[in-house]
């Protein structure tokens, strides 16, 4: 199980740096021209297609127990019910992420509001509860939402996503929990130290090479927390249609 994880986090990690890759082209491209314009437009939608790819063909290569590479095809022809779910993920993010703008605008009616009914004065655990709900809803609840829609993207049949019986699917326990020991070790603790460098390193390259093999570091170790957020999401359905391996050579 260890080694389809690593293979698949090295396989999403190698195809979205080329995603970054192609953003990074995109905001250095000149817009000065109509051919310009469209290599920026022709830059995005490469960006998205490689995203879509990789962790698209990752979820199906753990749900059928398959090499990534080999997951290409059959992951990209259940692309329209992937879409569907990204929207409804993005609507409840987007939604989330409103409601804390909201209440952070009226944090002071908020206040008052405590004052005038409890004569509560400090209120900071209730905005700090506002705050921590709105980040589980966005960095677990949504990282397990997307990692349940691919695997029953490629687990079930298109009805079955488009029921967004996924949903329900990935508020289990389980997923939840692992998503959010994931984030919190691998994703939120690195991050942590992104400013950190031991002491009396002076030297320009030195420091230059070791910012980016601490960047290299924290980008596989995001991607290794997502495949494991894959991998349990992935074990909780059942193929309708079990992949066979193909014969071997004559």
């Amino acid at each position: 199980m260890m080694a389809a994880i690593l293979r698949t986090a090295l396989w999403i990690g190698v195809i979205d740096a080329l995603a970054g890759l192609a953003i990074l082209g995109f905001l250095y491209t000149p817009e000065s021209n109509l051919l310009m314009l469209g290599v920026s437009a022709l830059l995005v939608v490469l960006t998205a297609a490689l995203l879509l790819v990789s962790s698209s063909s990752g979820a199906y290569a753990l749900v059928h127990r398959v090499a990534p590479w080999r997951a290409i095809g059959p992951a990209m022809r259940r692309l329209l019910p992937v879409l569907v779910g990204i929207a409804v993920i993005g609507l409840v993010c987007g939604a989330a992420g409103w409601f804390e703008s909201w209440w952070t605008a009226r944090a002071g009616q908020v206040d008052a509001a405590a004052i005038v009914a409890g004569d509560i004065t400090n209120t900071r655990p209730i905005h700090r509860a506002v705050h921590w709900a709105v980040a589980f809803v966005q960095w677990v609840m949504v990282p397990a939402w997307l990692a349940t829609c691919l695997a029953w993207a490629a687990a079930y049949e298109r009805r079955d996503v488009l029921s967004l019986k996924w949903l329900t699917a990935g508020l289990h326990w389980r997923v939840l929990l692992v998503t959010a020991v994931g984030v919190a070790l691998l994703v939120w603790l690195p991050w942590r130290y992104i400013y950190w460098r031991p002491r009396g390193l002076s030297a320009s390259t030195v420091e230059l090479v070791f910012l980016g093999a601490k960047l290299l570091v924290i980008y596989l170790l995001t991607q290794i927390a997502w495949a494991i957020t894959l991998q349990v999401a992935a074990r909780r359905v059942t193929p309708s249609v079990p992949v066979t391996a193909p014969p071997p050579p004559a």
